[in-house]
């Protein structure tokens, strides 16, 4: 084999090795931003939850509320029923 022949496949192989760089490269920068914009969606979706949670567990407590007696009474009166005497 020439020298020539042995430079030009040298520099082929260089270029094509950091065609391969430059490729891995730019796979893992869109893989970081890729995780990047998922977190984000994940915290949004958990700060949801937690409202959520909070607003069932508050619903609960009223429901259990109403469905006491003087819940009851109370939903009675607002709605213009008097307490027969």
């Amino acid at each position: 084999m020439t020298q020539e022949k042995m430079r030009k496949l040298i520099v082929a192989c260089v270029v094509a090795a950091t065609l391969l760089l430059v490729l891995l490269l730019g796979v893992l920068v869109y893989q970081w931003i890729r995780i990047g914009v998922l977190n984000g969606r994940i915290e949004k979706i958990q700060q949801e939850n937690a409202r959520l949670e909070e607003t069932i567990e508050k619903n609960a407590k009223d429901a259990e509320y109403y469905e006491s007696v003087m819940g009851k009474e109370w939903l009675a009166f607002q709605n213009g029923f008097v307490r027969p005497d």
